[in-house]
């Protein structure tokens, strides 16, 4: 490989770093929540017999409290919406996070009640899911309506 060839690979490399940069820290901090949800649910339900519904409910809004948090402080650092208040971030969040609940729950009930999958199983597949739908409304929540657009159809 020539030197041109490297730097230009690195250059390139560092475009495709800082594009997608909240995707990368998203998807960091996704797994922390995804663990936090998963290490929640399976303790509630598997050691206390908590009913599935009421401990997945529980993993779901300790696991999304963490997640916001995340969100506003480590991942939508750039191009952020000052215009919002974080109130209304927070509810702007968890009202998209609500209708992610409703295939959430889906999933675990047909995972566990119908397939008689593994819980931590059904769980991780569950938060994979549910995290590709959680990922485009967050953005949507943190970042400058504009910015978004141009990211989106490539002309940032």
């Amino acid at each position: 490989m020539v030197k041109s060839d490297r730097t230009l690979l690195r250059k390139q490399g560092r475009k495709l770093l800082r594009r997608y940069r909240n995707l990368y820290v998203y998807m960091f901090f996704g797994f922390i929540a995804a663990l936090i949800n998963t290490i929640v649910f399976v303790v509630l339900h598997n050691n206390f017999k908590v009913v599935l519904v009421f401990a997945n409910t529980l993993a779901f809004i300790i696991s999304n409290l963490a997640s916001f948090y995340f969100n506003h402080y480590a991942v939508f650092t750039h191009h952020v919406d000052t215009s919002k208040s974080i109130w209304r971030k927070l509810v702007a969040f968890f009202t998209f996070r609500i209708i992610s609940i409703i295939p959430d729950t889906l999933i675990m009930l047909v995972g566990l009640s119908v397939l008689r999958w593994n819980a931590v199983l059904v769980k991780l597949i569950d938060q994979l899911l549910v995290g590709i739908f959680n990922y485009l409304t967050t953005k949507a929540v943190f970042q400058k309506t504009t910015i978004l657009l141009e990211s989106e159809f490539g002309n940032t």
